[in-house]
C-alpha cells in the first residue's frame, strides 16, 4: 500500500510546531510542539551533532507517524522537503523501521506529492486550526530522542 506523508512548518522553525500527516486507505497526524523541538535540537547540539537536528528528527518523526500503520511491501513516499538530504532521510528512516519493527520489504522514496494529495490536506487544515475533527497525536522530545538514540548506540551515524 503507498503511504504519503507531508509536513508543516518545517522542523527547523523552532518557534512553530511541526505537523506531519500520512494518507493510504487510514489517514493520521502527529505534532511536535515548538519547546520538544528546542529540547531536541539541544540534544543534538550536547552529543556534538547539531546538523544532523532536522534530517533525523523529520525521519524519526515519520517512523513515530507511521509505525502502527506500515506493513511489509508498504511504499513510503515522503514529500519533498529537504532537498539534497533525501537520502539520508530515507535511509534513516528505512534503519528506524528495520530496528524498531523489522521490516525489511519496505520502498521508500521522495517526490512531490502536490497540494491535493490527502496527507498535504491533513497537514495544511492543522496548520490553518481549520477542521477540529482532526487531532493530532503530540509527540514529545523524549519520544524522538530515543528513537535517534538507539539508532546512535548501533553506530550507524
Amino acid at each position: 500500500m503507498r503511504i504519503e506523508v507531508d509536513q508543516s512548518w518545517k522542523i527547523e522553525f523552532t518557534n512553530k510546531p511541526t505537523i506531519l500527516a500520512f494518507s493510504n486507505a487510514k489517514s493520521g497526524s502527529i505534532i511536535i510542539p515548538s519547546r520538544e523541538k528546542k529540547l531536541i535540537q539541544k540534544f543534538f547540539r550536547q552529543i556534538d551533532k547539531p546538523r544532523l537536528f532536522i534530517y533525523l528528527t523529520f525521519a524519526a518523526a515519520i517512523y513515530v507517524l507511521i509505525r502502527k500503520c506500515i506493513k511489509n511491501r508498504d511504499q513510503i513516499v515522503i514529500d519533498r522537503e529537504y532537498a539534497g538530504y533525501e537520502k539520508l532521510i530515507c535511509q534513516k528512516l528505512r534503519e528506524f523501521i528495520n530496528e524498531n519493527l523489522k521490516l525489511k520489504d519496505i520502498s521508500i522514496s521522495t517526490y512531490s506529492i502536490g497540494k491535493k494529495s490527502p496527507a498535504h490536506l491533513i497537514a495544511y487544515s492543522l496548520k490553518r486550526n481549520r477542521d477540529h475533527k482532526i487531532v493530532a497525536k503530540r509527540v514529545f522530545a523524549r519520544d524522538i530522542i530515543r528513537i535517534v538514540k538507539r539508532n546512535l548506540k548501533s553506530g550507524s551515524t
